[in-house]
């Protein structure tokens, strides 16, 4: 019988608000719906947390620049970011 590898967690699509929550910091229902959407993997937004720590010199030089879902679930947090940022500029 063949040996049947086990599929990588860090390949399955995250589907919970909670573990992105817990990945990438605190986010509004709606940026975590749309993340959500586009169903990143553990992989995807372990690369993006770097990233949005201003580490991602470090992962381009591990020859994992930002692309596909990544990067567009790091576009969703940057806008988040700019509104956050513009909200409280006008308070």
């Amino acid at each position: 019988m063949a040996n049947a590898a086990k599929p990588d967690s860090r390949h399955l699509p995250v589907t919970s608000a909670a573990e992105l929550r817990r990945i990438l910091g605190p986010l509004n229902d709606d940026a975590a719906a749309r993340i959500l959407a586009l169903r990143p993997s553990l992989e995807d937004l372990e690369v993006v947390a770097l990233h949005a720590k201003g580490e991602g010199d470090r992962v381009d030089r591990l020859g994992h620049k930002l692309a596909g879902r990544a990067a567009a679930v790091f576009d969703i947090l940057s806008r988040e970011e700019e509104d956050l940022e513009d909200l409280a500029r006008r308070a």
